[in-house]
């Protein structure tokens, strides 16, 4: 195992509440129409003035920032020349226009009115990989390089099948300009062999930093990153400091139907968050989850943090059942929604900036 952090920074590690962190809050306007804006939005300076995007199934929201006004909504069709499909699995807001996930059959190009502008289809995976699943589902978001006109999108296995253990083609960057698709490979570690059909023990987390051009994996069990240029690859420690107990899923046959049961309550890596404004690493880690008698939930999650050397700095907690454990960047720093608001007319959004000690 492969680890950046020396006895001289381990010295240095501390632990404290995100909440700490937090500097003011944003509120963003809800129409009639809107039951739920997304946790993560897009920022863009467009014309000397600042906007957020946020997708919510096809559906687009642009918010002027910082006041958090509604400056519009556009509603994607879901079928006909400008159709983006029933079922979207994923999207990116990029400066070029929009990508979404289109049925697990291709990848949408459409601009900020609703035009479709290409189709591409995804890439075809072979019979061993059993059924792709492109999506940003557990934190995999994907990436786009606009001068290359390059994407980068991941396949999740829904659940862990034997099969998939000599699988490796699991990241995928697709060249738009000539639609040629090449795959990013990695192999699942063997102890998670001990953990097929439960989709909170066997689903990966992959974070493309462009900035260093490294490609960073998060497996649910380990207490390690698996982190690659393509030319070699290296796991780095990244372990939270509170004890954790995996618990496994099970099955249950219900017809002509297996019913997969995973444990709710099982500590759990989960994805990596670059936040840009302090240059740091955000490894999400639910710690422990509570089902309380009188309903509701109660959780003990954190954020393991690291520089770009990946030495672990400190480690912050919070309840991922009152603070989203994913947000966006702006140039003001970095946002989490809210999940319980206090108001039905807006949502709202706290800024954190890491001062470190």
């Amino acid at each position: 195992m492969f680890s950046c952090t020396d006895s001289k920074n381990e010295a240095a590690f501390f632990t404290a509440d995100l909440a700490d962190y937090i500097v003011d809050t944003l509120y963003l306007e809800k129409d009639t129409l809107t039951r739920s804006l997304p946790q993560e939005f897009s920022f863009f300076d467009q014309n000397g003035k600042s906007f957020l995007f946020g997708v919510v199934g096809r559906r687009l929201y642009q918010y002027s920032y910082p006041s958090g006004e509604l400056e519009g909504t556009v509603d994607f069709e879901k079928e006909g020349p400008d159709g983006i499909g029933g079922f979207i699995s994923g999207s990116l807001i990029t400066e070029d226009g929009i990508f979404f996930i289109s049925d697990q059959k291709s990848i949408i190009h459409t601009d900020f009115q609703g035009k479709v502008l290409d189709r591409f289809p995804l890439p075809n995976v072979p019979e061993e990989r059993l059924a792709a699943n492109f999506s940003v589902v557990n934190g995999n978001r994907m990436y786009y390089n606009k001068e290359k006109k390059q994407l980068i999108l991941s396949d999740v296995p829904f659940v862990l099948k034997e099969p998939n253990m000599a699988y490796e083609d699991w990241i995928w960057k697709y060249d738009l300009e000539n639609e040629l698709a090449e795959p990013i490979s990695f192999s699942y570690p063997d102890i998670y062999k001990e953990h097929f059909d439960d989709p909170e023990l066997g689903l990966y987390s992959h974070t493309f930093l462009d900035t260093e051009n490294l490609h960073v994996v998060s497996f649910p069990m380990t207490d390690s990153l698996l982190v690659s240029d393509r030319k070699s690859t290296k796991w780095v420690e990244s372990k939270s400091s509170e004890p954790l107990v995996f618990q496994k899923g099970k099955t249950k046959q219900e017809g002509d139907y297996v019913v997969f049961l995973p444990s709710m309550e099982t500590s759990r890596y989960k994805w990596v968050i670059f936040e840009p404004m302090s240059k740091l690493l955000l490894r999400f880690v639910s710690i422990e989850t509570e089902v309380l008698e009188v309903g509701g939930i109660h959780n003990r999650s954190s954020f393991i943090l690291h520089d770009l050397n990946f030495e672990t700095i400190g480690e912050v907690f919070f309840d991922n059942q009152q603070i989203a454990s994913s947000g966006f960047a702006t140039p003001d720093g970095y946002y989490f929604k809210l999940l319980n608001p206090g108001s039905d007319d807006v949502e709202e959004y706290v800024r954190v900036l890491f001062e470190l000690p």
